[in-house]
């Protein structure tokens, strides 16, 4: 059976997410539910990724019994709030980075996910690219030398994105 995902929020982060989960096999992972702050926006949300149900709450979508996991890709002042009402309503979550805005908040999620016996993860799906694996092997067995700088390029231009400028 696939796992069923809900999506807490209808921006472009989760319409990205959503994007990038549905290249995956139906029969592995398939979204069933949306939630907004708005339910107008769920609703276009769900018209435009062909979900089913589009709630106007996020507490809607925690009380949804046919989300498995739920994909938190709200503001991130809001992470805390909406990922501890999903993992408080018995729901393993992916929350987008950052995973919360301090230490003390992070800490709350990861001891309520603990006592839940639930998983929660930040999404910072570069993690897992394979050449990280690589880097890590070349750094460890020293090919590389010491390494005193990094220079990162996100590689496309951002300085014009809204919410990198405010």
């Amino acid at each position: 059976m696939a796992t069923r995902w809900g999506i807490a929020s209808a921006g472009k982060i989760s319409h990205d997410f959503v994007i990038a989960l549905s290249i995956l096999p139906h029969t592995e992972h398939v979204v069933v539910a949306v939630a907004a702050r708005q339910l107008n926006r769920a609703k276009d949300f769900a018209t435009l990724h062909n979900i089913k149900a589009a709630y106007g709450s996020y507490e809607e979508l925690a009380k949804d019994p046919n989300v498995d996991v739920v994909y938190v890709g709200a503001i991130h002042p809001q992470h805390v709030q909406i990922t501890s009402l999903m993992l408080s309503s018995g729901k393993p979550c992916l929350v987008e980075k950052p995973l919360t805005m301090n230490l003390k908040e992070t800490k709350q999620l990861i001891n309520l996910a603990r006592n839940k016996k639930l998983f929660l993860m930040e999404a910072i799906w570069s993690r897992f690219f394979p050449v990280y694996q690589l880097l890590r092997d070349e750094l460890k067995a020293g090919t590389l030398g010491d390494v005193l700088q990094v220079n990162v390029n996100f590689g496309i231009p951002i300085e014009n994105v809204d919410r990198i400028k405010q």
